[in-house]
């Protein structure tokens, strides 16, 4: 069975696909999530996928904003098909892959499609399956989610293996921003976070957003939080998003660039995460073993 028969299949109602055997040992997929909009969350996925391929990896960016997407816009990139096309069954999942900068491939969803805000869990399942027979060509998942706590969010992170909390230092954000942990760790979700703080005026607004998140995370979830970076305020990301290209490439010396080449050194200094390899196999193999977790969203 081809993946556009496959996907078919599902479509048709047969339910979700059996976990791959033998999954690529070494694949990080990582998720990006924020509770607000705003934040720059696309921006830095799209810049850290092109840091992560100028370094050697080899990048596949999901857009897995399904109904608002604007990865494409961010990479400069045209798009023949997208996410909906896989999901009607016009192509297979494969061939709406589009090379963008450095050699990053992206995955794009759609924008202004109403049936993509109201995808059912065969129809995700579909899409994680198809990602996940893609394996063995990428050593680097980026998941650039929606903002929110909708259930494709809850989805898509659950399918990765760790997961970055975009945020800025404003108290709203901040405030989203453990609503978003909470539910993801209530969902039994990821029970680990990666911080991330942009738009900040200096290195010390970063460390006291993490000093707010951890306090309260600490008083009443179960949940350890690291603080991966923060990025600040630079007038040329503006500049970059009108050109549509990365900002990386297009001013490689501003403030903000140089932030995020840090953290593309520290994402690849990270340890992989201990227990199960970092493929999306993990996903199906917690699903099964706990459907209501993730699928429906329940904390029993």
């Amino acid at each position: 069975m081809d993946q556009g028969q496959g996907l078919r299949v599902l479509m048709n109602g047969s339910g979700p696909p059996q976990p791959a055997v033998g999954a690529h040992q070494g694949l990080r997929v990582f998720a990006l999530v924020s509770g607000k909009g705003g934040v720059g969350k696309t921006n830095i996925a799209a810049n850290l996928a092109l840091l992560l391929s100028q370094r050697g990896r080899r990048v596949l960016l999901v857009d897995a904003d399904l109904g608002l997407a604007n990865v494409d816009i961010v990479m400069g990139l045209t798009t023949r098909f997208t996410l909906f096309d896989a999901i009607s069954g016009r192509v297979a999942l494969e061939d709406i892959l589009v090379e963008g900068p450095g050699g990053v491939v992206v995955l794009p969803a759609a924008s202004g499609i109403y049936e993509m805000t109201c995808l059912d869990d065969t129809q995700r399942y579909a899409i994680l399956h198809q990602i996940d027979a893609l394996e063995s060509r990428f050593d680097t998942v980026l998941i650039d989610n929606s903002a929110g706590i909708s259930r494709d969010v809850q989805f898509f992170a659950g399918a990765a293996r760790e997961v970055a909390v975009v945020t800025d230092p404003e108290p709203t954000a901040i405030t989203d921003a453990y609503a978003t942990i909470k539910i993801l760790c209530q969902r039994r979700v990821h029970r680990h976070f990666h911080l991330l703080v942009n738009n900040t005026s200096s290195e010390e607004d970063g460390r006291e957003v993490y000093r707010k998140l951890t306090t309260v995370t600490g008083r009443f979830l179960d949940v350890s939080i690291s603080l991966l970076g923060s990025i600040p305020h630079d007038e040329n990301l503006n500049r970059a998003v009108m050109a549509r290209r990365p900002l990386v490439e297009l001013f490689p010396g501003s403030p903000a660039s140089l932030s995020l080449t840090r953290l593309a050194e520290r994402f690849l200094a990270l340890p992989p995460p201990a227990g199960q390899d970092g493929g999306m196999k993990m996903f199906w193999e917690r699903l099964l073993r706990n459907p209501g977790s993730v699928a429906e969203g329940g904390e029993g």
